[in-house]
């Protein structure tokens, strides 16, 4: 439970950050963060119930989070633009593509959560190996420790595109995947700031010695070498 109310914490500064490099008015500002506030809130429901953070072992906690915030009535005294804005943000924001963009004003905080929540797993996915922590099959996704990956997870990258969760069986893919995400991104102040933070490079730096793995931390990393603001 700490650990979702902390990474909600960061996810508010951290699309606020973006918000803002969007030059977005303090109201939307003020919007975006709604939207980082209440993201993951299906997610205490969710371990409560099934003790696990991976969504195809239990719910899809992103429509769970839409289910509290709609039978609680939480979003009651807001507009309806302000509650559409964040129920659609909270519904796609772990979807494997957004919704056909049809120029609403809710695209963009869309894009926006997503871009914020990424940020903050390579955060907490690297600090889990800069501490040489206990194993711990919650913030692994209950995946197999083992010496071996998945080739569909490194072509993805080599491809520059995004990698599946359903291809992943083990830590090791559960890192491609996450090294994959860098091909969404949705904005250039997002890449910038994974590359000045340095998690994408302490995950890869995680990954076995072997040449093909190599080359795909290599694509990673030249996609966030040419990020500009």
């Amino acid at each position: 439970m700490i650990l979702k109310i902390d990474h909600t914490a960061r996810v508010c500064e951290n699309i606020r950050h973006l918000a803002r490099s969007l030059i977005f008015s303090e109201a939307n500002v003020n919007l975006a963060e709604a939207v980082a506030l209440f993201h993951d809130v299906g997610r205490f429901e969710q371990y409560r119930k099934y003790q696990t953070f991976n969504d195809s072992l239990s719910v899809n906690h992103a429509q769970k989070s839409v289910d509290v915030l709609t039978q609680r009535n939480v979003l009651d005294p807001i507009s309806e633009r302000e509650k559409k804005i964040i129920i659609d943000a909270v519904r796609f924001h772990n979807a494997p593509a957004l919704p056909d963009d049809n120029g609403s004003d809710g695209m963009i905080f869309m894009r926006l959560i997503r871009d914020a929540d990424k940020l903050d797993i390579w955060k907490v996915f690297a600090d889990y190996f800069r501490r040489d922590a206990p194993h711990n099959p919650i913030i692994v996704q209950h995946l197999v420790d083992a010496p071996t990956w998945e080739q569909k997870l490194v072509a993805a990258i080599l491809e520059k595109r995004p990698a599946r969760f359903k291809d992943m069986k083990t830590i090791h893919d559960f890192k491609l995947f996450q090294l994959s995400w860098v091909f969404s991104l949705n904005f250039p102040a997002t890449a910038v700031l994974a590359r000045e933070r340095g998690d994408l490079a302490t995950i890869a730096g995680t990954l076995p010695a072997d040449p093909v793995l190599e080359q795909a931390v290599w694509t990673v990393m030249d996609k966030l070498a040419a990020a500009e603001c």
